[in-house]
């Protein structure tokens, strides 16, 4: 009884520090970003690597590179944090979604002035 005890603490305990690292690697890749706001729908590429122990990310369009200044993922929620230009001073945009397989959907705050949607497909 005592070993049967010991081995399902034991799974238990492999499956919690599993189970993080698990859910970073389904964000890791190359995705296809479609960002809605109030003005425009914006198409970019969305890549998200592991550097160490943490993910990191950069942003691809026809107006260059740009990395991201943060990047969570807990389960399946995932948040992602950018500051641009906009009209000559910077905005902070965060992205909070859900990952699903090769989706992600989700909203955007464009520094507390509008919020929109995004949406990002894993690249083939």
């Amino acid at each position: 009884m005592m070993k049967s005890v010991r081995l399902i603490l034991g799974t238990l305990a492999v499956l919690a520090f599993v189970n993080p690292a698990f859910a970073q690697t389904t964000a890791i890749g190359t995705w296809n970003l479609t960002t809605v706001s109030p003005l425009s729908e914006t198409k970019s590429v969305l890549e998200i690597r592991k550097e160490g122990d943490k993910l990191v990310a950069a942003g691809k369009s026809a107006q260059g590179e740009r990395p991201y200044d943060n990047v969570t993922v807990e389960g399946t929620s995932i948040t992602l944090v950018i500051t641009i230009n906009y009209e000559g001073s910077p905005m902070v945009i965060t992205y909070t979604g859900k990952i699903d397989g090769a989706k992600i959907d989700g909203t955007a705050d464009f520094g507390g002035l509008a919020t929109g949607t995004f949406s990002a497909t894993a690249a083939k």
